[in-house]
C-alpha cells in the first residue's frame, strides 16, 4: 500500500477514535476543508507543516 493510502487511513481512524470532525482538524491544521477532505481521501499529501502538524495531533509513527 501506498504512503498516501497508508497515512490517509490513519489519520482518518485517528480522528474517528477522538470523535473530532473534518472541520475540527482542517481549522487546527490551517487547511481548508476540502484540502482536509483529500488528504484523508488518499487524493493529496498535505505541505509539510500540516503533515508534521497532523503527524504530531494524531500521535502517529510515520518511521516505517
Amino acid at each position: 500500500m501506498s504512503f498516501k493510502l497508508t497515512f490517509s487511513k490513519d489519520i482518518c481512524n485517528a480522528r474517528l477514535n477522538r470523535a473530532y470532525t473534518q472541520q475540527f482538524v482542517a481549522d487546527v491544521a490551517r487547511l481548508s476543508l476540502r484540502e482536509y477532505q483529500n488528504v484523508e481521501a488518499g487524493r493529496a499529501i498535505p505541505k509539510t507543516e500540516s503533515f508534521l502538524f497532523l503527524v504530531y495531533l494524531f500521535d502517529l509513527n510515520i518511521n516505517n
